[in-house]
């Protein structure tokens, strides 16, 4: 009596989860669904595919900066740290995390359901993981040179002096507030540190450092050599034996497949502890707000995949598997990102809360309405 019990399932333990999930069971899956179980020579790969969620990346882009452009009509304190929240509240979609157990269960086969999967989240990765840095650190260099100019200005405390900048600075702080709004709102559209070097250096080097592009760049060495589909196979594709298969590499494939499927079950429960421990804080913005995130991201956004999929003539399987995981939630990466450079916080953690409370519904019934229209229908 008396003794506290130890709380296992707290921060320290997401923050475990997500590191295990990010570090070592999300590349092995990578390596093993690209390297393995694609065939980047294959007629029926899907270039086309992962050409729609790169263009969609590019169009929600597009659109972040255009409703921000507008929004600065009433808010011109918007920057570009908010283009790069908003664009995560559109496409930073839980792919893998969420996309394969979602899609083994529509199709009934493990291996289609982590083959679009992956192939969704490339572009992911290696086009719009690098631009949100970029975005990121830009707002991120902003703050500081403007907490900079604040610190310049505060003068040691020296008499008669003090008082003078200090009546000098009450005069002057509505101009100085509203030079900070214009610079910000110039920001969205135009940035000065484009160009400069260490913010790129910072940028690629965390870019390159990332465990699951290494993933991705394994797979497409394992896939483009051939290795896998060779040596890696027990069966062809014609599902006869594979004479060149290589028995003793058995245990690589084995173990990239236990690490890899642990990162849904992982994940989505470290996320469910996660919402718990956030409390009311979960949900922190208007409800106004919420429905125009959600309208955009589960409505808004699977409707410009099915334009861009008939655009690039995809087939019914894999145009439905596009839509699917369009209408997915954001992952809880996006979160962590915010908070990461202290930047919509609110917005995001909202966004995954209430994205993945609906996501049950929201694939039914985008499942019903695909079969009720007869649009990739899979029977």
């Amino acid at each position: 009596m008396g003794k506290t019990v130890p709380q296992v399932f707290d921060q320290a333990f997401v923050n475990a989860s997500v590191k295990f999930v990010f570090y070592v069971a999300l590349p092995c899956l990578v390596v093993k669904g690209i390297g393995v179980g694609v065939d980047f020579y294959s007629e029926a790969f899907l270039w086309k595919y992962i050409a729609c969620f790169l263009i969609l990346r590019v169009f929600a882009l597009i659109l972040a900066i255009a409703s921000l452009m507008l929004q600065q009509k009433r808010n011109t304190e918007l920057g570009i740290g908010d283009v790069a929240v908003r664009w995560l509240a559109l496409t930073w979609i839980s792919t893998v995390i969420l996309g394969v157990p979602i899609l083994t269960a529509v199709f009934g086969d493990a291996q289609k359901g982590a083959f679009y999967g992956l192939l969704a989240g490339i572009s992911s990765f290696v086009f719009q993981l690098p631009f949100q840095l970029f975005f990121f650190e830009c707002h991120k260099l902003d703050n500081d040179r403007l907490e900079a100019e604040n610190d310049d200005a505060v003068e040691s405390p020296e008499s008669e002096q003090e008082k003078l900048e200090h009546n000098k600075n009450n005069d002057e702080d509505d101009d100085e507030q509203s030079a900070k709004r214009i610079e910000n709102k110039k920001s969205i559209i135009k940035y000065n540190h484009a160009f400069h070097g260490k913010l790129w250096r910072d940028i690629l080097i965390r870019v390159g450092t990332n465990p699951v592009i290494w993933g991705i760049m394994l797979g497409f060495i394992i896939s483009l050599s051939t290795f896998g589909k060779r040596f890696l196979r027990p069966r062809n594709d014609d599902k006869t034996p594979n004479s060149n298969y290589l028995p003793w590499l058995q245990f690589f494939v084995d173990s990239l497949t236990w690490f890899g499927e642990c990162v849904s079950p992982v994940s989505l429960f470290s996320m469910g502890i996660w919402m718990q421990m956030q409390g009311r804080n979960l949900i922190s913005i208007g409800l106004g707000q919420i429905a125009i995130f959600m309208i955009s991201k589960l409505i808004l956004v699977p409707i410009l995949m099915i334009g861009l999929g008939k655009a690039f003539q995809l087939e019914d399987e894999p145009g439905r598997a596009a839509v699917l995981i369009a209408s997915l939630p954001i992952s809880l990466a996006s979160f962590s990102l915010g908070s990461k450079y202290n930047k919509g916080e609110a917005v995001l953690s909202t966004n995954v809360a209430v994205g993945t409370i609906l996501m049950l519904p929201t694939v039914i019934i985008w499942n019903l309405v695909m079969d009720k229209i007869d649009l990739y229908t899979m029977y």
